[in-house]
């Protein structure tokens, strides 16, 4: 186990460069600290979000191999059926490709879940998936393997992917190794902390250590202090989006895990899953900030903390997207970012990691490939990359990261060390994150509402969990 304060050093001279003080963005006061430690991350498989491909239900079957709209007309070309977001994924953009790629013509189809399932089970998938890599897609044999492509491609190289690519790799077993699945878009170190440091001096309060991380009790005993001062809500850690995932790093952090080995089984009866429930009922006691029990009528912390009304919200690099807008420009000045807090070994997972992948049933894989390399190292990666509101997956791009304001600035030295404990979490391929989000949530809820220990919490979720992750099993085979 590494140490709290043993960082890795990643040695990427061209990161360094673009990062240092010759960056068109940063200022001369900047370091060239370099990012993104390239790892083993075969220990820590990583918890999924209910995203995309998680909900994969187990009536998924390839039946066929004709790609939804995909094959070539009289005129030579080729249709690729591309399924994402409509605001990630533009008009624009497809214009701009097949303008330079007149043998590809592009049939967009906006995400949906129930939709992408039934194509996969009538064996007509689309070419181009928006997703979250996760152990369910890949045990499931749905998403074709990249690695022949990344070797002859002379846009996105193996060098240039940073390690929180190695989400999307999958050995049979774990996420972190074999074949790569999948790329990702942009990402967060999701669990690190925005502060108004403003709210935290009206109220007496010291801020939250913006260069070493702070324990999770920490966080929250600032929070009650934050709280006893008058502020409103001192501490968001947006709830509402699923707490499994920082359940699984809380746990993770003090040597532990929540599935068993072979993934068929979880045990939070164990001293780490304890701390961890038992946190998640302080917090909800304490009333410091919103929960499933009195949630945010905007399912948010953003509004919140743009008006001033909450001190700190966990929500990773992309918040400072939010700071950016006109409705941030209140607090932006008075606003840092704060490591991930930890419970031992500093892990910061990126619980999202949403890219796009291949599916295997795809009878254009090639033209699907790119498009991969057009959105993922062409113009839509550029613009997002200048947008702010992600960190790019490729390194090469990380000079487009705008600096110019004080805590873009700060945000960014923080994100080049914080992502060298990026790892995956613990991944069962055979319960979904709405499942297992929903039954932990309802407990914990019990809870805070003081009619169940930890202890009996603990039990109650095994006793639902178990059952599904056996008949999970049963359902892949």
């Amino acid at each position: 186990m590494r140490s709290n304060n043993e960082r890795p050093a990643f040695e990427s001279p061209r990161l360094a460069h673009m990062l240092d003080g010759s960056s068109k963005h940063q200022s001369e006061t900047q370091s060239d600290t370099p990012i993104g430690k390239r790892t083993p991350m075969s220990k820590h498989p990583r918890v999924r979000l209910a995203v995309g491909a998680f909900a994969l239900t187990s009536a998924v079957v390839l039946t066929g191999c004709t790609a939804g709209g995909a094959g070539g007309d009289a005129g030579g070309t080729t249709t690729v059926t591309v399924m994402y977001a409509v605001n990630e994924f533009t008009e624009d953009y497809i214009a701009d490709f097949e303008a330079d790629n007149p043998d590809i013509k592009i049939e967009f189809l906006e995400y949906d879940e129930n939709r992408l399932n039934a194509m996969l089970t009538a064996g007509d998938p689309p070419d181009f998936v928006r997703g979250s890599p996760s152990a369910n897609l890949f045990a499931r044999g749905l998403a074709a393997p990249l690695d022949d492509y990344i070797a002859k491609s002379k846009v996105i190289k193996e060098d240039d992917l940073l390690p929180v690519n190695d989400l999307w790799r999958w050995d049979g077993k774990k996420q972190g190794d074999g074949p790569r699945y999948g790329i990702v878009k942009d990402f967060s170190p999701d669990n690190t902390l925005w502060q108004n440091e403003a709210i935290y001096e009206a109220a007496g309060v010291e801020p939250l250590s913006t260069t070493e991380p702070a324990s999770w009790d920490d966080v929250l005993e600032t929070a009650k202090q934050l709280k006893a001062a008058g502020v409103e809500m001192p501490l968001g850690i947006e709830w509402q989006w699923g707490i499994a995932g920082i359940l699984n790093t809380m746990v993770q952090q003090q040597g532990g895990q929540v599935f068993s080995d072979d993934l068929t089984t979880i045990d939070l009866q164990s001293p780490e899953a304890q701390r961890a429930i038992q946190w998640f009922i302080d917090y909800g006691k304490a009333e410091v900030g919103p929960t499933s029990l009195n949630p945010l009528p905007d399912n948010q912390d953003a509004p919140s903390f743009l008006a001033g009304k909450m001190a700190t919200t966990k929500d990773g690099f992309w918040f400072g997207g939010n700071l950016a807008s006109e409705d941030g420009a209140a607090v932006a000045a008075t606003s840092s970012m704060a490591p991930a807090p930890t419970f031992g070994e500093r892990l910061s997972p990126a619980l999202g990691a949403v890219g796009a992948w291949i599916p295997v049933g795809s009878d254009a894989k090639d033209q699907a490939w790119k498009v991969m390399e057009y959105f993922m190292a062409g113009q839509p990666a550029i613009d997002r990359a200048s947008s702010g509101w992600g960190l790019p997956s490729l390194e090469s791009l990380w000079e487009n990261i705008p600096a110019d304001e004080p805590y873009q600035k700060q945000s960014i030295e923080l994100a080049k060390d914080e992502v060298n404990y990026i790892v995956p979490l613990q991944d069962s391929p055979y319960i979904t994150a709405t499942q297992w989000n929903g039954i932990l949530d309802r407990e914990i809820q019990a809870g805070i509402q003081g009619t169940k220990t930890a202890e009996e919490i603990a039990k109650a979720v095994e006793a639902e969990v178990d059952p599904l992750l056996a008949q999970g099993k049963d359902q892949l085979g």
